[in-house]
């Protein structure tokens, strides 16, 4: 028998404490921020939701995790102390084992403890952010294991070496997101109709706004480029 479960800040909840998911549908769509004004004197309402953004931004949304386990009657309370401690009002990096390339980020609560015999349940319930996020950032080792076939991209986007020119191309998912570039000499980058002149070290472009589909970075100058980028859907 195959039971499903869930990380939680790398601790694996059956491999540690034989708990699974009595649930599988433990994550539901995020709400829209909406902002709908009712004109006085006209027909229906102007949609004012994208106004600023120019595209949907949404709340936090509430993942409910809802876990059984057997275990000896006295074993128990100490369990139950045990997930608290680690989880508890903390923040949290979770992965589920049926979506093994993306991970959710919020911040935890531990509730609804009940058992009976050996039989107990509790409820681990996060306060998360609206989208997933891809494991992999660019930059940080990269692994077969995890990788989704059907929707996974893979990024190499660490020390490309930069002779006069070259280009990286980073695929943007659906989270509009703002990339890092880290350069070890002075560079210059055009990426979107803009020019930026990059010091060596660490650089956060603020006014390029990743959106979904390809963008391609050119660098100017002599030395390695890295991209930090990480992707997010709903």
């Amino acid at each position: 028998m195959i039971f499903y479960s869930v990380s939680i800040n790398e601790i694996h909840m059956f491999k540690r404490y034989k708990m699974a998911l009595a649930e599988m549908h433990c994550v539901q769509p995020p709400k829209l921020k909406s902002n709908v004004v009712n004109m006085p004197a006209s027909d229906g309402a102007l949609d004012l939701s994208e106004a600023v953004t120019g595209y949907p931004v949404y709340q936090n949304r509430v993942i409910t995790m809802k876990f059984g386990s057997g275990h000896v009657k006295d074993e128990w309370p100490f369990l139950y102390s045990e997930i608290q401690k680690e989880f508890h009002g903390k923040k949290v990096k979770v992965i589920f084992d049926d979506d093994r390339g993306y991970y959710y980020s919020g911040r935890a609560a531990v509730s609804s403890y009940s058992r009976k015999r050996m039989v107990g349940t509790l409820v681990i319930t996060v306060d998360a952010d609206p989208y997933k996020y891809e494991l992999y950032d660019g930059i940080e080792p990269w692994r077969w294991d995890p990788f989704s076939f059907v929707d996974g991209i893979i990024r190499n986007y660490s020390n490309i070496p930069i002779r006069g020119t070259g280009s990286i191309t980073v695929v943007g998912r659906q989270k509009h997101a703002v990339p890092e570039i880290i350069c070890n000499a002075p560079m210059t980058l055009n990426c979107e109709g803009k020019t930026f002149q990059l010091s060596a070290g660490h650089t956060k472009l603020y006014e390029l706004l990743l959106a979904e589909g390809e963008h391609v970075m050119t660098f100017t100058g002599n030395g390695a480029v890295s991209v930090l980028y990480r992707g997010g859907i709903l």
